[in-house]
């Protein structure tokens, strides 16, 4: 007689499974953390070669044309991004552009060659063609640089001007704006950008009151991008290691609360690449994510690259000057310092604790 075992299959009982996917809801919850973190290390790589990458077209650009990118064209708000262009490997989108747009016109012409700003110059030639998108202009970390903009900052000025059309903001920023669903009804929003070029505290700034407290520091403050005039190198008496000639921006969005902690809300301000011109660094590196404001995606600093090419970052989180004495006598130590780092001429070296 013989006689037959039958195996017996053994299922997982219900606390068996329960334990088994909390273990790797556990396992998941701390891997997580981590995996984006890597992807967010990944991100800051790019965007420091991004801003490397700037600093070496720059370098270029002075070495063909024996100086650098002038800060703003005053017609059609054009600015150093777009003048690097064929240094970036993209000159088929700079060929594209009518030389107008880019060329400065001597001083005295009180006639607008271009018949527009930098969206309705040679309309639409230019404008369709700043709408193209430069991957070296763009950080990998802003999760939403094409959406719900709700105006797109096509100029940004230097010290105390206002373009044609422009808009006074603060007494010495100015911007010339149009709204996103404006640009997309008329075929689409331009590239934009999260790196802005340096115009230092003020840009150019000319002494009017040789008594006030805050006129003779701005005017010792000016940046390495100067207003449709093309600096050299020489011209940056402090050192080309010592000027911070291009910074991370974000733009500009709504915030719930108090600006130290308060998440961002709705972007509010993107820049287009084409007119991001000459940015004065007065309002840099606040907590708050302001149009006018040095800002990053990544926790704590500011990608940026100096006139040697190096790249380094700045720290975010200072305050604003509250008076013109605490400007005069520098006991705002925080925003001096950027101040100095934007400046090409204030006869400092950066000490170490400015820029890491």
């Amino acid at each position: 007689m013989s006689v037959q075992f039958r195996s017996r299959k053994r299922a997982f009982t219900l606390v068996e499974l329960l334990v088994v996917i909390a273990i790797i809801g556990i396992l998941v919850g701390l891997l997580l953390p981590a995996v984006q973190a890597a992807r967010e290390a990944a991100r800051r790589m790019q965007c420091s070669n991004n801003v490397k990458q700037l600093g070496l077209a720059t370098h270029n650009f002075e070495s063909a044309m024996k100086k650098l990118p002038y800060g703003k064209h005053r017609w059609t708000y054009g600015g150093p991004l777009a003048q690097i262009l064929p240094y970036l490997e993209q000159s088929t989108i700079y060929n594209q552009f009518n030389p107008l747009v880019l060329t400065v016109t001597p001083e005295s012409n009180t006639v607008n060659p271009c018949g527009g700003d930098a969206v309705n110059s040679f309309w639409p030639t230019t404008f369709n063609t700043m709408r193209l998108r430069v991957p070296a202009f763009e950080c990998p970390s802003d999760p939403s640089l094409y959406e719900a903009s709700v105006a797109i900052a096509t100029d940004i000025g230097q010290g105390n001007i206002t373009p044609i059309g422009g808009a006074t903001i603060r007494g010495a920023g100015s911007i010339s704006g149009y709204t996103s669903a404006s640009l997309r009804n008329a075929g689409g929003l331009p590239g934009l950008t999260n790196y802005m070029p340096t115009a230092g505290t003020l840009g150019k700034y000319n002494i009017t009151n040789p008594s006030s407290l805050t006129h003779p520091y701005y005017a010792t403050h000016d940046g390495p991008f100067s207003l449709e005039k093309g600096l050299s190198f020489a011209a940056l008496t402090d050192g080309t290691s010592n000027t911070v000639m291009y910074a991370e921006v974000t733009g500009a969005f709504s915030l719930s609360g108090d600006a130290t902690t308060a998440a961002l809300g709705t972007r509010t301000w993107s820049i287009a690449w084409f007119a991001a011109s000459a940015m004065p660094s007065y309002w840099s590196a606040t907590r708050k994510p302001d149009l006018f404001s040095y800002s990053s995606f990544h926790t704590g600093i500011i990608n940026v690259v100096l006139a040697d090419g190096s790249v380094r970052s700045l720290r975010s989180g200072n305050t604003l000057p509250t008076s013109g004495a605490e400007i005069a006598n520098r006991t705002n130590t925080g925003w001096d310092a950027i101040q100095k780092a934007c400046a090409k001429s204030d006869g400092v070296v950066l000490p170490d604790d400015v820029l890491n």
